[in-house]
C-alpha cells in the first residue's frame, strides 16, 4: 500500500507576509523611480530651452538681431504679401518668430492662424508640469483653441503688457519696432544675461482652465503669456525672484518653476539651473542687458 504525501501550500499568514514584503519593496523603490522620472523631465526641460536658445542664435545670424516680443496681445498674426512678417513688424511673439529655426517652417507659414495658434509643440512644454494643453479663446482673432506654453521671455527689469505703455525695454527681448536687440548691445555679456525661463503657473488649474498669464498661448505677442520682468509691471516695485508654482495667479508677470530650481537659457545659448533662493539683486542684474551689476556665479550652474 502506497503512502501519499500531501503537498503543502502557502498558509494565509505566509501569504500575508509575502504581500507585506512586496509592499515594503515597492514603497522603497517608488521614491527612486520618481527621482529618476524627475531627473529625466528636468533634462527634457533643459533640452527644450537649449533648442530655443539656439533658435535665437540662428535668428540673429540671419537678421542681425534677436526675435522681438511682438505687439499687442489682441493682434492677429502679421502677414506681408502672403508670408509672415519678420521680427520688426510681427504682432505675434518670439515663440512664433523662431519656428523656422525649430524645424517648424511649415507651421510658421501655414495660412490658417487658428491652426498655428492651436498647435501644441513639445519644445514649449515642461513635462513635469503638464502635457499638451489647449484652452478655448474668444477675446481676439483667431478665436478657437490656443495651445499653451510653459516658458516665458525676459523683457528686462520692468514693463507693461501694453507695448506702447511704460516699458524699460532693457532686456534681450523688446516689442516689435521698439528696440533692435543685437548681441553687441548686450553690454553685460550674453553669458550673464537671462533670455528664456520657466513661467509661473497656477498648479491647481494649469491643466484644466486658463489663467491671466496662461490663456492666449505660445503665439501671444507682448503680453504676460510670453513676457516677464524682474520687477513685474512696476518700475519701482520689488524684484520678484523665481517662485515655486503655487495657487495664485501670475498676472504680475514673473518667473516660476515646478522644479527645485528654475531652468533657464541665457543669451549665449547656455542652459542654467538657478536656485529659487537667488538674491533679488542678482536676478535684476541677470534680467538687463546693461545693468552693470556683478553676477554671483554661485547662485546658478
Amino acid at each position: 500500500m502506497n503512502d501519499f504525501k500531501q503537498r503543502k501550500g502557502f498558509t494565509l499568514i505566509e501569504l500575508l507576509v509575502v504581500i507585506a514584503i512586496i509592499a515594503i519593496l515597492i514603497g522603497l523603490l517608488l521614491p527612486a523611480v520618481q527621482k529618476v522620472r524627475e531627473a529625466s523631465n528636468r533634462l527634457s526641460c533643459s533640452n527644450n530651452l537649449k533648442q530655443v536658445g539656439l533658435a535665437f542664435q540662428m535668428h540673429h545670424d540671419q537678421f542681425g538681431a534677436f526675435p522681438s516680443g511682438g505687439l499687442n496681445w489682441n493682434s492677429d498674426r502679421t502677414m506681408n504679401g502672403g508670408a509672415p512678417a519678420d521680427y520688426q513688424t510681427q504682432a505675434w511673439g518670439w515663440a512664433y518668430q523662431i519656428l523656422p529655426y525649430l524645424e517648424q517652417k511649415a507651421l510658421w507659414e501655414h495660412p490658417s492662424s487658428a491652426t498655428v495658434a492651436g498647435t501644441s509643440l513639445k519644445v514649449f512644454r515642461c513635462p513635469s508640469l503638464r502635457g499638451p494643453t489647449k484652452f478655448p479663446y474668444t477675446q481676439s482673432a483667431p478665436t478657437g483653441d490656443r495651445a499653451q506654453m510653459d516658458y516665458v521671455g525676459n523683457g528686462g527689469s520692468w514693463g507693461s503688457f501694453d507695448p506702447n505703455g511704460g516699458n524699460a525695454f532693457d532686456g534681450p527681448i523688446a516689442a516689435s519696432g521698439k528696440r533692435k536687440i543685437t548681441i553687441s548691445r548686450i553690454k553685460d555679456g550674453t553669458s550673464s544675461t537671462l533670455l528664456i525661463g520657466e513661467k509661473y503657473l497656477n498648479i491647481k488649474t494649469a491643466n484644466t482652465s486658463p489663467d491671466c498669464n496662461d490663456d492666449q498661448g505660445w503665439v501671444d505677442g507682448w503680453d504676460n503669456d510670453t513676457i516677464c520682468w524682474a520687477r513685474g509691471t512696476s518700475s519701482t516695485g520689488v524684484v520678484i525672484t523665481p517662485q515655486p508654482v503655487g495657487s495664485v495667479g501670475g498676472c504680475g508677470g514673473f518667473f516660476g518653476t515646478i522644479h527645485p530650481a528654475i531652468t533657464t537659457v541665457f543669451c549665449d545659448g547656455s542652459v542654467h539651473s538657478i536656485t529659487l533662493g537667488i538674491s533679488p539683486n542678482t536676478w535684476l542684474y541677470l534680467s538687463g542687458i546693461d545693468e552693470g551689476g556683478v553676477v554671483n556665479g554661485n547662485e546658478f550652474n
